[in-house]
């Protein structure tokens, strides 16, 4: 089984895999309350990233 240490550290990056991949496929094979799930699939992981580039971006 995985160390504490582990979970800790690939739990977040599997969760965002997992929700990219729902709304990849979802996107390719439903309409209506598909497209929704597609846009908040592929959305929360952009946003995630951008938030956390953004917060390391160095301060001028």
């Amino acid at each position: 089984m995985l160390s504490s240490e582990s979970r800790r550290l690939w739990l977040w990056p599997l969760v965002l895999g997992l929700l990219s991949t729902s709304g990849l496929l979802t996107a390719l094979v439903s309409d209506d309350w598909g497209d929704v799930w597609s846009w908040v699939g592929l959305g929360v992981p952009v946003l995630v990233i951008a938030w956390f580039s953004w917060r390391r971006s160095p301060s001028r």
